[in-house]
């Protein structure tokens, strides 16, 4: 019998315990409804984590995933599924339609320009799967209920051919980075101690040679030339052979830059607050120029200024504001002598710190996103009871 409280959310390219899936979007769910969600995971897993139920199927090449999460799917008869890729969307658009249930698909990025970017292969080869999955997305989400996205650009696209279009951010949870109130961590404890005698520039997030990590440590060395004691730290995971050629590169920093790893989502407030800047580079170029990185919110979130390369929609949210350092410059001379000048001390950084939380505290929190989210669901689903 169909329980009318059950929502599935859907992932072959994300864990189950992703950011936006389970502590944005989840957290907020349960609330109201029950919760499972299927996504991929480095084994095999089954567990209920804050009341939500989470399945996880051994990644094994996105076909042979796609399989796998739509046979744990069809265990359920949810009301409502919720599709986080277009990998697996086709085939989550045939389960809702064989159980006449509504579907959301939750856009996280331009997803046929993200793969024309990481697809190996000539120009042409890049191109071709751009334009094939531009089309198969525009096809395929036109059947969606509603659609869900992060940016302007992204909701500007998709309203074209779907007039139920609703953009949600990532910012983070208030409750997940209160200053102060947050365990410390045995990484939190070393990160405070090397900020005895250094600023720390902190990255958080993937571990990938299209980050612009190897132009961080870059700055980091230039800055110390300048007599600027600083330190740059690092904490994510990533592709095996990205992550060894990072590791390689600390290594050579001659103390400069530490890759302190992977670290439990819930010790990650705890670190930042040990630090003093954030960093936060993409390239400026497609696909990486409509986007709006998590982690500069969670920088100021736990106090940080940050340093980001000029991107639009952080143009557009920070463009005068302290807290944030924007710059146009892509060489490291350049933008150390940016930091040194914008930072010059410990007691401008402590100072800022206020500015950076309120920023934060005022504009940015997932609980004024929050709202948005419920109100699709209360939408959808009240709409499919009448």
């Amino acid at each position: 019998m169909n329980n009318p409280d059950v929502v599935l959310h859907l992932s072959c390219t994300h864990s189950p315990d992703d950011d936006r899936i389970f502590y944005r979007e989840g957290l907020s769910l349960k609330k109201t409804y029950s919760l499972i969600i299927i996504g991929v995971s480095d084994k095999t897993t089954q567990e209920t984590l804050q009341d939500i139920l989470t399945i996880g199927v051994k990644g094994a090449g996105y076909k042979n995933n796609i399989q796998a999460i739509m046979d744990e799917a069809r265990k359920f008869k949810p009301s409502l599924v919720h599709v986080h890729d277009l990998f697996i969307l086709k085939e989550a658009l045939q389960y809702a339609q064989n159980l006449k249930i509504p579907l959301i698909y939750d856009v996280h990025e331009h997803f046929p320009r993200l793969v024309k970017f990481y697809l190996p292969g000539s120009w042409v080869k890049k191109q071709i799967h751009r334009t094939i999955l531009a089309f198969r997305e525009k096809h395929q989400s036109r059947k969606a209920t509603h659609i869900i996205t992060v940016v302007p650009q992204l909701t500007s696209r998709f309203s074209r051919w779907n007039r139920h279009v609703t953009e949600i951010r990532n910012y983070p949870r208030k409750d997940l980075f209160k200053n102060g109130q947050t365990e410390v961590s045995e990484t939190a404890l070393r990160i405070r101690d090397l900020a005895r005698d250094h600023i720390i520039l902190i990255y958080a997030g993937d571990i990938s040679r299209h980050r612009n990590l190897f132009l961080f440590a870059d700055t980091v060395a230039v800055l110390n030339k300048r007599g600027y004691t600083s330190m740059g730290v690092t904490l994510g995971q990533g592709e095996k052979s990205d992550v060894e050629d990072w590791e390689d590169r600390c290594r050579k920093s001659q103390g400069q830059m530490l890759h302190l790893g992977h670290i439990p989502h819930g010790d990650i407030p705890a670190c930042l607050q040990e630090a003093h800047i954030g960093w936060s580079v993409l390239p400026d170029r497609s696909p990486f120029n409509i986007s709006l990185p998590n982690k500069i919110f969670e920088y100021l979130a736990c106090g940080l200024p940050f340093v980001s390369s000029d991107l639009h929609n952080i143009r557009h949210l920070f463009w005068k504001n302290p807290a944030a350092l924007i710059f146009q410059d892509k060489k490291a001379e350049g933008i150390a002598a940016l930091i040194q000048s914008a930072f010059p001390d410990r007691q401008m950084l402590n100072d800022i710190k206020k500015t950076a939380r309120e920023t934060f505290l005022n504009r940015f929190t997932w609980e004024l996103e929050e709202s948005k989210l419920l109100d699709v669901y209360r939408s959808i689903l009240k709409d499919e009871k009448s």
